[in-house]
């Protein structure tokens, strides 16, 4: 198992290595300006990245000790997955932070159609829109307020607080306000007002639909806690333990794994609400507009 032990350590330390020269790197002045972002530089500047990376932590760390103490690489392997995949799938704080941000924006949509309403341009309305946006919605509100009080191309302005915002309903309103920008035309109040309507009614939607849902997580946290005693037993019984330290009951232990891991991600679509792809992308990232806004 010595072999084993020192793969893993050499993966993790390449790893480890690889995430720190990527993150003191960053990007390049003028070098966003002319491309779009890559997938990894979006996914790090995306508001999910923290979650993602303390969890990618919290996992390497689990299989590490599990390697440790049992050495069954299998057995860490499936720690550190667990680790890292099972939060998410146990916790409906996530579901609940999207539609208190959905609920956020029925809401600022409707303030703002009074505040295009009441003689004012859109792009100014937008920055004033800042002092009354929802607390859920705050931070990238005042985003977009900042950009367009620097002068930000309005475009990518709108783009940008889609990108921050991150969600499918987000894009209409973003792209209401982008058609608004444009023709310049009567309809961005009543547009923005119908928006806000269906949002409200979506919410309300979401609600009895994550009401009905949470039973089917209290469901998965019982079995994965009855899953996780029982191994815990098991592994400390040297009797019942013993025939997996040879590479049969290694393989034995990897198809039973993932047999388990499959009946979990399955229970877990039954669990999601599908909220359907995001049409709206900024052609540039986050970054280049606020570094375009501040020259």
């Amino acid at each position: 198992m010595t072999g084993w032990l020192a793969a893993l350590a050499g993966l993790g330390a390449a790893g480890a290595v690889l995430v720190i020269i990527t993150g003191f790197r960053g990007v390049e002045p003028g070098a966003s300006d002319a491309r779009p972002p890559s997938r990894i530089q979006a996914m790090m500047r995306s508001p999910a990245w923290p979650g993602r990376r303390n969890r990618a932590l919290a996992g390497a760390g689990s299989g590490l000790v599990v390697l440790l103490m049992s050495e069954w690489p299998v057995a860490a392997l499936a720690a550190g997955v667990g680790a890292y995949a099972l939060p998410p799938m146990l916790s409906g704080r996530a579901p609940q932070r999207r539609i208190a941000r959905l609920e956020a924006l029925a809401q600022w949509s409707r303030r703002l159609a009074e505040m295009i309403g009441a003689s004012r341009g859109l792009e100014q309305a937008l920055a004033d829109s800042a002092r009354i946006a929802p607390a859920a919605i705050g931070e990238p509100v005042a985003k977009l307020a900042g950009r367009l009080n620097n002068h930000a191309n309005t475009d990518q302005a709108l783009r940008a607080f889609a990108d921050e915002l991150d969600d499918p309903i987000a894009d209409l309103i973003a792209c209401a306000l982008l058609l608004a920008a444009r023709r310049r035309g009567p309809g961005a109040r009543e547009a923005l007002s119908l928006l806000a309507d269906a949002v409200e009614h979506e919410v309300i939607v979401r609600r009895d639909v994550e009401a009905e849902r949470a039973g089917l997580r209290t469901t998965l946290i019982v079995i994965v806690a009855s899953v996780g005693i029982l191994s815990v037993l098991f592994a400390s019984s040297q009797t019942l333990a013993g025939p997996y330290d040879t590479p049969l009951g290694q393989t034995v232990l990897a198809v039973v794994a993932a047999i388990y891991a499959a009946g979990l991600w399955w229970m877990r679509r039954l669990a999601v609400l599908s909220t359907g792809a995001r049409f709206l992308h900024a052609t540039r990232s986050v970054a280049a507009v606020e570094q375009r806004t501040s020259r």
